[in-house]
């Protein structure tokens, strides 16, 4: 009996020190991780993040980063190291790739290269640390971080002009069913003596592409009571985004027609960001809507 209860006591006190130091192994690993995404990525937003992500013609993108990031802080508990072999393997290859078209776009100055590499080291690393089930968790914040570089450019801009037309011709004619004197011609808007041009900043596909980003972060934070629900949130995500446009654009015809140039150039500047508020709570009560009953309970 006295043999059989001493037996467990060393075996403990070894499972303890043979745990510490791989605990303490683990800790360094993931401050070595941390470190060279906050080398690598940082400089990026130094050079881009002015021009990209924080200026008024795209702040959207600059939101969706830190929403983006708060999530992966927020949901920091799921993360494990318990990754098999292969999976370490798999991820170690995706970083490999990763870092190519990092270092090809820091090269070639392209922002777009180095901004898709960001996913995809964000989805090996959960892979060859928390394993398949880690990686498919985050799968849908590594996704969204595609959106927070400006892939659409002029070209795919362009395609949007029917989209702008019609949100500039609606909101004028809304106006002058009101009694404004509105005329329009392409995205140009006369109120009278102020012309107004309805840039791809109003009513641009970064905005919208990158405000529905941010409705999809609200599936991860609150998910949806049924697949229904979730697939309504998501078609009326870009319904919401293209309808905050619209009001933006047709406040700046009202104010433009009552306050002249000056109070438009006021009501412009704070529009976006009003705007970004609007839509943010719209989501919010979308996605309390359509979540579980006993939340909305």
């Amino acid at each position: 009996m006295t043999a059989a209860t001493a037996t467990p006591g060393p075996a403990h006190v070894r499972e303890r020190a043979a745990g510490a130091p791989v605990h303490r192994t683990e800790g360094v690993a993931l401050a070595l991780i941390l470190f060279g995404l906050v080398a690598l990525y940082v400089p990026v937003l130094v050079e881009y993040g002015a021009l990209l992500l924080w200026s008024e013609e795209d702040n959207h993108s600059g939101l969706l980063l830190a929403l983006v990031l708060f999530a992966y802080w927020r949901d920091r508990r799921a993360f494990t190291w318990s990754a098999t072999r292969r999976e370490r393997v798999v991820g170690a290859s995706g970083v490999f790739v990763a870092l190519i078209l990092y270092f090809i776009g820091r090269v070639t100055d392209s922002v777009q290269l180095q901004g898709v590499s960001l996913p995809i080291v964000m989805t090996s690393l959960a892979l060859a640390t928390g394993g398949t089930a880690l990686a498919r968790r985050w799968l849908l914040l590594a996704a969204l971080l595609i959106f927070i570089v400006p892939w659409f450019g002029p070209i795919a801009d362009a395609l949007l002009v029917p989209l702008r037309l019609a949100l500039t011709h609606s909101a004028a004619r809304l106006a002058a069913a009101l009694g404004f004197p509105v005329t329009t011609s392409g995205v140009l808007i006369y109120v009278g003596f102020v012309r107004l041009n309805v840039a791809g900043a109003c009513v641009g596909l970064r905005a919208m592409v990158s405000m529905t980003a941010i409705g999809f972060l609200f599936l991860h934070f609150f998910p949806a009571r049924s697949r229904g629900a979730a697939l309504l949130f998501v078609v009326l995500m870009p319904v919401i985004a293209l309808s905050a446009n619209f009001i933006r654009i047709f406040a700046l015809i009202v104010t433009a027609a009552l306050f002249g140039v000056s109070g438009e150039a006021i009501v412009h500047d704070v529009a976006a960001y009003v705007e970004v508020g609007v839509v943010l709570t719209a989501f919010m009560l979308l996605g309390r809507a359509l979540g579980p009953v006993e939340a909305r309970a």
